[in-house]
């Protein structure tokens, strides 16, 4: 029988979210982008680990998102040739790696600094999630908080399966699924 999830890497966080699916989009909204790095960093190891293959789209100027070794496929895509052709590129690297895999993307709040609109970097993502959902992969995204349109950032919540608001009070970190798609 086929595995239908995957695990986050932290137990606790698989119990709230009651799994992650093969077919989730996972957006990580977060102040900064050490949040999301907390969050991917388990998430690789325990899909590696699984036997499942990772694979690192790496598109933006900031500071790698994961280290290399960590036996994770890294794709370099250029969003500066355009929205057409970065979108093209995206497609093509999903199309010819196949169903039931994983993916890490890096900052989608980088791709408004080389598109310079939030439409932009909302209508990738509502092109491209579906896409990742067909092919039964699972997908991890941030966006920095406070960045974006309230409409991109609406489009983008209606598109995914899950949304995960990181915040901080005082010295603890917090989450908040705000969605989490068929479960309770």
């Amino acid at each position: 029988m086929e595995k239908r999830e995957v695990s986050s890497g932290i137990t606790a966080l698989d119990k709230v979210l009651n799994g992650i699916r093969f077919s989730d989009n996972v957006v990580w909204q977060v102040e900064k982008l050490d949040d999301y790095r907390y969050f991917v960093e388990p998430f690789v190891k325990s899909t590696v680990s699984s036997g499942i293959k990772c694979i690192y789209m790496r598109f933006a100027s900031h500071p790698p998102i994961l280290s290399p070794g960590q036996g994770v496929t890294v794709l370099e895509v250029k969003p500066g040739e355009g929205f057409d052709s970065f979108s093209r590129q995206v497609h093509n690297i999903v199309e010819r790696e196949g169903k039931r895999i994983c993916y890490v993307f890096d900052n989608l709040s980088s791709l408004v600094e080389e598109w310079a609109t939030d439409e932009l970097l909302a209508n990738f993502f509502r092109i491209t999630c579906p896409f990742l959902y067909d092919q039964q992969t699972v997908a991890y995204f941030s966006l920095i908080r406070g960045k974006h349109s309230h409409s991109a950032v609406a489009k983008i919540r209606d598109t995914t399966q899950i949304l995960i608001d990181v915040f901080h009070a005082n010295e603890d970190t917090y989450i908040q699924p705000l969605k989490v798609c068929d479960r309770y």
